[in-house]
């Protein structure tokens, strides 16, 4: 690569189900930012490594799409552009940052992150609902999964797989800080996303260095969405599909993104989180949290899941 090959100038790294699909397509439809194809080459994460995910539909799914050479990554980026803002949406670079920062700072050491988290019970719960409806996740009880959790990271399940593992944010969050600089790691809740998501992308756009732009936002919240099959054969139906290349890119082609999530936000059912897996998950949770909070200070507010800076919990 030559010294005038695009770099990316910024990465939504994550939390996964935590509106980081809604985060990317918002900012993309601003003209001066460029996110990739595909959204999420967990580049920074794996880089180097040769992909080969164990869990049902890994193969089909993220070792696929997984761009992990260093001229196939910058390769991802237009060579002639007037971009202003230049990035991925791989939620792998929060959760792997001990292995993403050091590349990062390769790659561009200016580079600003876009973190957005959510309660971890429902981020976990999400996940779980999100490989259910796709037909992947065998287990009909959200509980059994958790309780296989460490088998499957054991047997190199990707990442998300890692209902309860992906729900601490504490380590890879201070990790990114520390690597970057706190400035330039910028926290949003999915909170305000879903409340409010004009004013949490435009959030988004100014920390990008992008100028306002009258077009700049377009209301996509709700994408992405977890939930409960209403009709178990269009589940069958999307996971077949999912496996078929061809036929994967032809719907891609010939249907528009707000079309695609239309379809499967009505295919699903909206199903909260079991008050018995509540009840296991929060108190795993609660050190974390307290460590979020510790790190983040006054420097953003704060949704209610999230504790008190200081409070012994």
């Amino acid at each position: 690569m030559s010294a005038s090959t695009t770099r990316p100038n910024f990465l939504v790294a994550g939390a996964a189900r935590s509106g980081t699909t809604a985060l990317v397509e918002g900012v993309r439809n601003h003209p001066r930012v460029f996110v990739t194809q595909p959204k999420e080459p967990h580049y920074f994460a794996l880089h180097g490594q040769v992909v080969d995910f164990r869990g049902p539909g890994d193969a089909a799914t993220i070792n696929r799409v997984a761009v992990t050479d260093y001229e196939g990554y910058l390769g991802l980026y237009p060579a002639d552009h007037d971009y202003l803002a230049l990035g991925d949406g791989s939620v792998s670079t929060l959760y792997y940052a001990k292995a993403a920062v050091p590349e990062i700072l390769r790659i561009n050491p200016e580079m600003r992150l876009v973190v957005i988290l959510r309660n971890p019970v429902e981020r976990a719960y999400s996940a779980y609902q999100y490989l259910r409806a796709r037909g992947f996740e065998p287990h009909e009880d959200f509980m059994a999964a958790l309780d296989d959790e460490p088998d499957r990271i054991r047997d190199d399940w990707h990442h998300l797989w890692h209902y309860s593992a992906m729900s601490r944010y504490a380590e890879g969050l201070q990790t990114l800080r520390e690597g970057l600089g706190a400035d330039r790691v910028g926290v949003w809740f999915y909170d305000d996303l879903d409340r409010d998501p004009d004013t949490t992308i435009s959030s988004v756009l100014r920390f990008l260095d992008v100028p306002e732009h009258r077009d700049e936002t377009s209301g996509i919240a709700h994408v992405n969405v977890s939930g409960t099959p209403r009709l178990a054969p269009l589940t069958r139906v999307i996971q077949w599909a999912t496996t078929i290349e061809p036929l994967r890119q032809l719907v891609k082609k010939s249907t528009s993104f707000g079309f695609r999530e239309f379809v499967r936000r009505h295919s699903l059912r909206p199903s909260a989180v079991p008050a018995a897996a509540r009840a296991r998950l929060e108190p795993l949770f609660a050190d974390d949290l307290r460590q979020v909070a510790d790190l983040l200070g006054d420097s953003v507010s704060t949704p209610a899941w999230l504790p008190p800076r200081g409070q012994s919990l």
